[in-house]
Formats: C-alpha cells, sequence, structure tokens
C-alpha cells in the first residue's frame, strides 16, 4: 500500500513538472534540396505505397533510398515502380543495419529516417533547426492509426487509447525536453538528423531492433548533440488488435528500455548533461526499479479482500492526475479531445503498461542469452559498408 502511495506521489510530481515546463512550438522553414531519406522495409509492400505516396510529394525520388531487408513480397519491385532509389539484402540483417548501409550513400547534409508505415500527410521537414538554427536532431509528433489509412481499423478504441498515449508523450513529454534541446527518443517513426552523425556514429550502436531509436537518440545525446521537437504531426500504423498490441510492447518495445540501461547511467552522470534530461535518465531508472514493486502490490491488492477496495483508491487517484492531461491534449488540427471512455479506462491501461514492462525483463534475457537476437549485431555477417 505505501510502496504504490510512494509511486503516486512520484508520478504526480513528474506530470506536474512536465506540464509546467512545456516549451513553445518551434517556428520553421523547409528546404527539401538538402534532405535524403531512407526508409528500411521488410515486407512492407503493403504500407510502403502510401508513405512513397506522401513522400514524394516533398521529396524528389533520386533523394528516397528504400533498403529492402530481405523481404519475400515484393517490396523491392513496389519501390522501384515509384522511380525511387531500392537496395535489396537477400538476407535480412534488421533495421539498424538496413540504416547504417543507407548513411554511406546519402550525399545530402540531412538525412530523413523514417518507417515504411509512416504517412507525412501535410507535415513540413524542419530543415531550417538544423541547417541555420543549429540543433543536431529533430523529432516529429507521432501520431498512430490515421482514420484513411485502415478504415475504421483507426477508429476503434484499442487505437483511441494509443493516440492519446502518444499525444501525451509528444505534447507533454517532448514538450518539455525540447526546453533544454534533450528530447530524449527521436522515434524510429520518423526523424530528422545530420547525415555527418548518423555516419560518425553508428558504430556505436549494437545493431539490436528492440529500442533501436531510444539507442540512437542516447548515443547523440551521450556525444553532446542537441535534439529537439516540431509539433508536425505525421501517422504511423499501431497495433489494431490486443495481441498484437501485447506483442508490441512484451517484445518490441519494453526490452529496448533494459537493454540500455547503461546508456541511462552514462547520461545521469554525463558532463555537461541538461538537468531535465538527468531528471529523464533518473526516472527511467526508478521505472525499472518500481515496476516489479508495484506488480506485486497490484497482485496483493487483487487476492487480499482486506486490500481491495485500495485498489479503487488507486483507480481514482490516477483518474484525479489524467483529468488535466486529458483536457489539455487535443488531436492535432482539430480541438478533439480523447473520447471520455479512454479517460476512464487509462489508469488501467497504465496499470497493464506497468505489468508488461515488468514481464518484459524476462523476455530481454530470453532474448539476449536464449535467442542471442538482442547481442550486439557487429560481426562480419552484419557489416554493412
Amino acid at each position: 500500500m505505501f510502496v504504490v502511495l510512494f509511486c503516486a506521489v512520484v508520478d504526480f510530481v513528474k506530470l506536474v513538472i512536465e506540464l509546467l515546463g512545456r516549451n513553445e512550438e518551434r517556428r520553421f522553414h523547409t528546404d527539401p534540396a538538402i534532405v535524403t531519406a531512407i526508409i528500411p522495409c521488410r515486407n512492407g509492400a503493403r504500407e510502403l505505397p502510401g508513405t512513397l505516396d506522401d513522400l514524394l510529394r516533398t521529396l524528389p525520388p533520386e533523394q528516397v533510398l528504400v533498403v529492402d531487408d530481405g523481404s519475400t513480397d515484393g517490396t523491392s519491385a513496389v519501390a522501384a515502380g515509384f522511380g525511387v532509389r531500392v537496395h535489396r539484402f537477400e538476407r535480412s540483417k534488421g533495421k539498424a543495419a538496413a540504416i547504417h548501409w543507407a548513411i554511406h550513400r546519402v550525399t545530402t547534409p540531412l538525412t530523413l529516417l523514417l518507417d515504411d508505415d509512416t504517412r507525412l500527410g501535410g507535415a513540413r521537414v524542419p530543415t531550417s533547426l538544423v541547417s541555420e538554427d543549429g540543433y543536431d536532431a529533430v523529432a516529429f509528433h507521432v501520431l498512430p492509426d490515421r482514420r484513411d489509412r485502415g478504415g475504421a481499423g483507426g477508429n476503434h478504441f484499442i487505437g483511441a487509447l494509443q493516440r492519446y498515449e502518444y499525444g501525451k508523450s509528444m505534447e507533454i513529454g517532448k514538450r518539455f525536453h525540447d526546453q533544454s534541446l534533450s528530447v530524449a527518443c527521436v522515434s524510429g517513426a520518423i526523424g530528422l538528423f545530420r547525415t555527418a552523425d548518423l555516419d560518425a556514429f553508428h558504430h556505436r550502436h549494437t545493431g539490436v531492433f528492440p529500442g533501436e531509436d531510444l539507442q540512437r537518440t542516447l548515443i547523440l545525446l551521450l556525444h553532446g548533440r542537441r535534439v529537439v521537437f516540431a509539433n508536425e504531426p505525421v501517422w504511423t500504423i499501431a497495433p489494431s488488435r490486443v495481441g498484437h498490441w501485447l506483442r508490441q510492447r512484451l517484445w518490441g518495445w519494453y526490452p529496448g528500455l533494459y537493454h540500455e540501461l547503461a546508456n541511462f547511467v552514462r547520461l545521469l552522470f554525463h558532463r555537461g548533461v541538461a538537468w531535465r534530461l538527468r531528471y529523464e535518465m533518473t526516472y527511467n531508472l526508478y521505472t525499472v526499479v518500481s515496476d516489479p514493486l508495484k506488480t506485486w502490490s497490484i497482485v496483493l491488492f487483487a487476492i487480499t479482500p482486506g486490500l481491495r477496495w485500495w485498489a479503487l483508491v488507486l483507480y481514482l487517484t490516477y483518474l484525479a492526475f489524467e483529468l488535466h492531461p486529458w483536457w489539455v491534449i487535443r488531436q492535432p488540427g482539430t480541438r478533439r479531445r480523447a473520447p471520455i471512455s479512454v479517460l476512464l479506462f487509462y489508469p488501467v491501461y497504465g496499470a497493464i503498461n506497468t505489468l508488461l514492462r515488468t514481464l518484459a525483463v524476462l523476455s530481454w534475457a530470453w532474448a539476449r542469452w536464449v535467442t542471442g537476437s538482442m547481442r550486439p549485431r557487429r560481426g562480419p555477417q552484419d557489416r554493412i559498408a
């Protein structure tokens, strides 16, 4: 009971600090001539046409490079049909290796990394933030499941939950860290980088897929680079079924948290790091320690009759915490908030994510030491140059 109450206070203080410390939206202009887009792609023949349709409104085909990572669905042929540059690996090397191969072929000063299911829509590429204002990387406002992307699949309850979750991360978390130029994760869905930085630091990346975007950003921050946020909405596909969502969290996202523990510690004690970034690294480490305690407490609440009413107290507490963010966060381009059902369910959604983060230490250990899929991929078979 006391563990949960302490964790609730910590989460509340974090929320207040970030809400009060958000930066104003950055102004910029775009120059497509200095950008090359890299799209690592494996079996993306279905999603890639929509992505390229949007992207080619901004960039000419010769400034788009698709790396087919051993696809079996004709991805290369689909990409070639758009006139973009295409390279194919006969054997899959992984997303990170595909990116690292491609950056050696980029001749423009800026590189836009994006997934095969990320659509720009009307978003602009904020080149002036790097080329003129002197920042080193830019995160976008990433949102899942646009309605016209997957029909009604983009408008279901799981999609609404994820849109609100992403919105909190962007409108509160990234705008808070934008103040000190220390956005801690440029989403793997899309990000703008200096080509020279990607080239210089690629060998420090382990090549592991879970958390590959987080690791790339942390490496930049460890080398004194300044990472900012542009509030330009782009759209990516998110899981539309519970099973797919569980797999994403348990095998994709959360093992990356454990994979990056050493970098969290390095940044926490790194000289010259902004206090907001130290604060974020401290919270990440706190999360790793506190999640098992929260999970155990939730289990005890569930199995102990005399404590079950505390579950209601906990739910109402976190629901109260959620009221202001829910009121503040609107869908970009509209004044619409998330449905009230999302607000009411979100404390439960947060508890489920806590359970999954706790369990993910097992999937991380399995991938690290049993299957080997999360061991550093720097051997001769993974060379990309």
